[in-house]
């Protein structure tokens, strides 16, 4: 493969440049690609040794991943062209078009050479793994071979539609338990470090004997006067290397995951949402006439969760020994009782795609209802701390006035 840098007119009369990976050696292989859709080329060059190895360097940076939502929109897209009798290049050309995204247009017209050169779709489309998901080349390298490559890409949207919804639920439900813990630290950092030492200033100047409750807060507020930057830097590098931790540490992640799974309510959230997410993915797998281990297999590398993840790692373990999915699952002790009944029923009767799906409808609804209920469960409780908290430093800042103008009375 080499680089070429070019300038041309296309077909439509625009000026178009810039520099395209072809498998050419010659500059006159490369002006007859580049001149096959009608474009007249000004400008052909092969780039030098140099200029390719900057290039390199510079594609080894991460790429644009495309949204969940995005892709599907344009899978969808491509499935109703395709579905309407316009061929793929046609189709892939009017996606370029559209597109929304500046790198991800120029992969998709990167994509669209390809196929002009005689690749199929799914054999272009796996050297863009920040755009396609290994699950969506597996349905698209089966429409493919069947030649309902139209059917796979619109079962494909509709897919990461279900899961985009999933994840989105799962995202909305910790949402707010996180914003309310933050408003409540952060509310009490500014009251101990801006309110309270100008109440205890006059307390000090009227020489008042304090309470035990308020020297407390007198302390916690000298302490947040002195130090509230490093509380500030701490709880940010905290975050910081949880976050970098998470992404790079494997046992730090499944140590993670392990204890979010025995919090009460985040619990009921990632159990749900791991549950509709790999019954999803398993009944799309299979649906795709992809075989039982293959799917066992792409499910535990999809699945975040670590600890799902090993599960899946030991069903995969008791399917190679010979017991049968049901039984497999069985054996881990994460998957609910309902799960593998519903599993048993589909394998026995031949209909575990429909069985999976519907398990996944279970747990789509189980985790709407979390997030509709999770508001209402837990304001009152945010309640309840905020205004014990509040009625505390009320109490500890208001005793003293008090005292003050009761012995004045007397």
């Amino acid at each position: 493969m080499n680089y070429f840098r070019y300038k041309l007119i296309t077909a439509s009369g625009e000026v178009s440049s810039g520099v395209v990976k072809l498998p050419y050696q010659e500059t006159m292989s490369a002006i007859n690609h580049l001149e096959r859709d009608g474009s007249m080329t000004l400008y052909v060059a092969k780039l030098g040794n140099f200029a390719k190895w900057l290039i390199k360097i510079f594609e080894l940076r991460p790429k644009q991943r495309l949204p969940r939502i995005v892709l599907a929109e344009i899978l969808n897209n491509l499935a109703l062209m395709l579905r309407a009798g316009m061929p793929l290049i046609a189709a892939m050309e009017e996606i370029v078009e559209t597109a929304d995204y500046p790198s991800i247009k120029k992969d998709f017209a990167e994509i669209v050479k390809r196929i002009q050169d005689g690749s199929g779709f799914t054999e272009a489309a796996e050297l863009y793994p920040h755009i396609f998901p290994k699950n969506i080349l597996f349905l698209a390298r089966m429409g493919e071979e069947t030649g309902k490559l139209d059917e796979m890409l619109k079962d494909a949207s509709e897919h990461l539609r279900r899961i985009h919804k999933i994840i989105s639920d799962t995202k909305q439900a910790l949402l707010y338990p996180g914003f309310v813990i933050t408003a409540i630290s952060g509310g009490m950092l500014f009251w101990f470090a801006f309110v309270v030492p100008k109440i205890v200033s006059l307390f000090k100047e009227m020489d008042v004997t304090l309470p035990a409750i308020t020297l407390y807060l007198i302390a916690v507020s000298e302490f947040a006067q002195k130090y509230y930057l490093c509380v500030i830097v701490g709880i940010f590098c905290l975050v910081a290397a949880t976050l970098v931790l998470r992404k790079k540490n494997r046992s730090f992640r499944k140590a993670m995951d392990n204890v979010m799974l025995h919090l009460p309510v985040l619990k009921s959230i990632i159990n749900a949402s791991s549950l509709a997410y790999i019954s999803e993915y398993f009944s799309m797998l299979i649906n795709a006439g992809i075989d039982i281990m293959q799917s066992v297999k792409i499910l535990n590398e999809s699945v975040g969760n670590e600890v799902y993840k090993d599960k899946l790692k030991q069903v995969r373990g008791c399917l190679e020994n010979g017991e049968g999915i049901s039984d497999s699952f069985k054996s881990v002790s994460i998957f609910p009782g309902f799960v593998v009944r519903m599993m048993s029923v589909g394998e026995n009767s031949g209909t575990l795609p429909e069985q999976l799906n519907y398990i996944s409808e279970q747990y789509r609804e189980k985790l709407s209802v979390i997030v509709s209920t999770i508001g209402k469960a837990i304001e009152p409780l945010v309640l309840i701390v905020a205004g014990a908290i509040f009625a505390i430093i009320v109490i500890g800042l208001f005793l003293p006035i008090y005292d003050l103008i009761s012995g004045v009375s007397a």
